[in-house]
């Protein structure tokens, strides 16, 4: 059976796909938007860098996570 921390790490690892993802098709997204211009476009590439920016944020706290896991099952100096 796996120990709580494995499962933790193995279930952060599971956010982190589709968040890049995401990350990745907004910037996908953004770039059609820019090569056709319309009505909307500055609108829309405003909406996907907010997404792109949250996505990152998510990711930097999941890592963040995912760091003190690893550094609690390690020796200490004391």
């Amino acid at each position: 059976m796996k120990s709580l921390n494995e499962l933790d790490s193995k279930t952060l690892h599971e956010i982190m796909q589709p968040l890049n993802i995401i990350r990745l098709s907004c910037g996908n997204i953004r770039a059609r938007i820019s090569n056709r211009p319309g009505e909307d476009s500055d609108y829309l590439i405003e909406k996907m860098v907010r997404i792109e920016e949250q996505v990152v944020r998510a990711t930097k706290l999941l890592q963040d996570l995912k760091r003190r896991d690893e550094n609690d099952g390690m020796p200490r100096d004391s």
